[in-house]
């Protein structure tokens, strides 16, 4: 039986947030709930779990690699699809931060070209909404 290519997607926001916002937005159960899931638990370290909550459904990962206001690298092992590895990078531009946001999993050809249309439509989904919540939501007071 093959494995599969490894294969990837990449997807990237021009975000008008600082690094050190967005890093947060995917290294806290703060961040998290604020513009992806209902509830989280975070265990921001190297080895430190990632569990998401919403809707009914669930996701679980490890934290691979942290580089502060830079890299977040996760694994992600979704309800819905098969096992994959993310990568967040974020690169500081002006008042803007570019966030580009790479899947890579293991596949036929086929069973990606599926998969990738999936991941494209639901975490472009929930990319447009990280911008939107960056961009647009007021600090407490």
């Amino acid at each position: 039986m093959t494995t599969g290519l490894i294969q990837e997607i990449i997807l990237t926001r021009s975000i008008h947030a600082a690094p050190a916002d967005i890093y947060g937005a995917f290294t806290t159960a703060a961040g998290w709930c604020a513009w992806c899931s209902e509830t989280a638990e975070v265990d921001a370290r190297v080895g430190g779990k990632l569990h998401i909550y919403t809707e009914g459904y669930h996701s679980s990962g490890e934290f691979m690699t942290l580089e502060p206001e830079r890299l977040i690298v996760f694994t992600w092992n979704g309800d819905r699809e098969p096992p994959v590895v993310i990568e967040v990078r974020l690169a500081a531009q002006g008042d803007l931060t570019e966030v580009i946001f790479k899947v890579t999993g293991q596949g036929s050809e086929q069973e990606w070209v599926n998969l990738s249309a999936f991941f494209e439509r639901i975490w472009g989904h929930v990319l447009d909404h990280l911008k939107d919540v960056m961009e647009n939501s007021k600090p407490e007071e």
